[in-house]
């Protein structure tokens, strides 16, 4: 995953602070931590209830891979713009809390993305040919790939790419990648999907054109998503919300092995990295962060485990929601969803 620099995100964090910290001076703290009483559930513990909840508009763009741990983010356009609009806010210090630090995290993934995308030589290709509805475009992150999901002139796009140098690797029905020998960047381009990368500490399972071009044949609807492929995966998507900036961790194995608990704990006190410490011994979970840009914010998480005697409500009750006006825990069976609502300056220093 990832490690964002404080030096070089805090200036992308600002605005997002400004509005996460809120103007209320209510809040005396982490307000009611009320724990839910378990209802949908069978005489064992076992959920009730069908998941009939609706797929985020990317999921048809998440591709399977061949490694257990699966982690994606996203964040709507609408989101992002609400994030970045007060440039002149002061920067705080970065949230402790993991409900709300690790969407944070997400945004400033996707505000580096953007900022790569702006830089490249195929902006323009890109700029120019996107058809998408003010407001609709989504931005992912997901497999090493930065996605725009939308709607976009695919012949327009190639045209444009091949015009600025980049050259066609891949050819296929419904979709096309291209590379740019200059910067090494490589483009993948679909109906419904811009897709970018970059090398990465060149590891051939992380390869560009590899990871590019099954996300965009994913979009094409020519390998399988990964929600068909994997029903916990599905269930996870359609029982979390998915507006504002989202950010799921999942495994299918029993449950998140700890050296992936451990890859993104911060080392030092100038990096700002993601926090799943508290989902030991979970095996997915799904975060969401809705900012109106109101001086409040709301968070929803869902946590999955295997079964339902490896829920572990006290490890979730003591780490998140720490800097929450008001924080609920409710049990359904192997599954914990957590509603917090914030204000007050918690994200000030």
């Amino acid at each position: 995953m990832t490690t964002l620099r404080r030096r070089s995100a805090l200036s992308l964090l600002s605005g997002g602070l400004a509005f996460l910290a809120g103007c209320s001076d209510a809040s005396d703290g982490n307000g009611s931590n009320t724990t839910g009483d378990g209802n949908g559930t069978n005489g064992d513990g076992e959920s009730t209830d069908s998941i009939d909840g609706t797929l985020p508009s990317y999921a048809s763009i998440l591709p399977t891979t061949d490694r257990s741990e699966y982690f994606f983010g996203a964040i709507d356009v609408e989101t992002m713009s609400t994030l970045l609009e007060d440039q002149g806010a002061q920067a705080g210090a970065e949230p402790t809390d993991p409900l709300v630090g690790n969407p944070v995290v997400v945004a400033l993934l996707c505000s580096f993305g953007l900022t790569q995308l702006g830089s490249s030589a195929g902006f323009d290709a890109y700029n120019d040919n996107n058809e998408t509805a003010d407001g609709a475009e989504q931005f992912v992150y997901a497999d090493g790939v930065y996605a725009l999901v939308g709607s976009y002139d695919r012949e327009g796009v190639a045209t444009d790419l091949e015009a600025a140098g980049y050259a066609l690797e891949t050819d296929a029905e419904g979709y096309a990648v291209y590379a740019d020998s200059g910067s090494d960047e490589v483009v993948g381009i679909a109906d419904d999907v811009y897709a970018y990368s970059y090398p990465s500490d060149g590891d051939s399972s992380t390869d560009p054109v590899t990871i590019v071009e099954r996300t965009v044949a994913t979009a094409a609807g020519q390998r399988e998503p990964n929600h068909e492929a994997d029903d916990g995966f599905d269930r996870l998507l359609r029982r979390g919300e998915n507006d504002g900036i989202t950010c799921c961790l999942y495994t299918d194995a029993d449950e998140f092995d700890s050296e992936t608990l451990s890859d993104d704990q911060a080392s030092d006190e100038d990096s700002l990295q993601f926090e799943f410490a508290p989902f030991e011994g979970a095996s997915g979970v799904h975060q969401q962060l809705s900012v109106p840009g109101d001086g409040s914010a709301t968070a929803h998480a869902v946590v999955s485990y295997d079964s339902d005697d490896l829920v572990d409500e006290e490890r979730l009750e003591s780490a998140l929601g720490t800097e929450a006006e008001t924080v609920e825990f409710g049990t359904d069976g192997s599954t914990v969803e957590i509603d917090a609502e914030y204000g007050g300056e918690f994200a000030r220093e």
